[in-house]
């Protein structure tokens, strides 16, 4: 994450001319994507759902330390910065694993599940909603042996 805007402290109430826009959408929609910056505070952007660049910006509500609709903290992933978002949800590279064990191996009904969270685990939280992981189990018997 990279840390594009932050609100300075010295300015109070006052408008900060270098802040970038808030694009909230007048529906009070949010794209809601979250992180921490370096002192540990946790921030929500809150602008329009879908914005189709890579920049979050969370900005101040009505009660908030600063002017309402502010901007206060903004940031980026490190995939390609503001403006090189994803240009489509279309899968664009597919990947197939098949994940094979003994059924007494399998002692949890949700392990697809498990398997499923585990795969998105390995993309940044904000490539979440671009990512499509399908998981199907089957059971096979097999002739014993012997």
């Amino acid at each position: 994450m990279h840390i594009t805007y932050e609100r300075p402290a010295t300015i109070g109430e006052q408008i900060d001319p270098e802040a970038p826009a808030a694009d909230l959408d007048p529906t009070g929609a949010e794209c809601a994507a979250t992180t921490y910056d370096v002192g540990g505070l946790e921030w929500h952007c809150t602008r329009r759902p879908n914005h189709t660049d890579d920049e979050h910006r969370a900005a101040f509500d009505v009660h908030g330390g600063g002017p309402t609709g502010a901007v206060a903290f903004a940031w980026q992933y490190e995939w390609g910065g503001a403006g090189h978002g994803p240009s489509s949800t279309e899968p664009m590279t597919t990947v197939t694993v098949t994940v094979s064990f003994p059924s007494t191996a399998w002692t949890n009904e949700q392990l697809p599940d498990a398997i499923a969270d585990e795969i998105r685990s390995v993309f940044w939280e904000c490539d979440h909603d671009d990512v499509t992981v399908a998981t199907t189990a089957t059971s096979t018997q097999h002739p014993v042996t012997g």
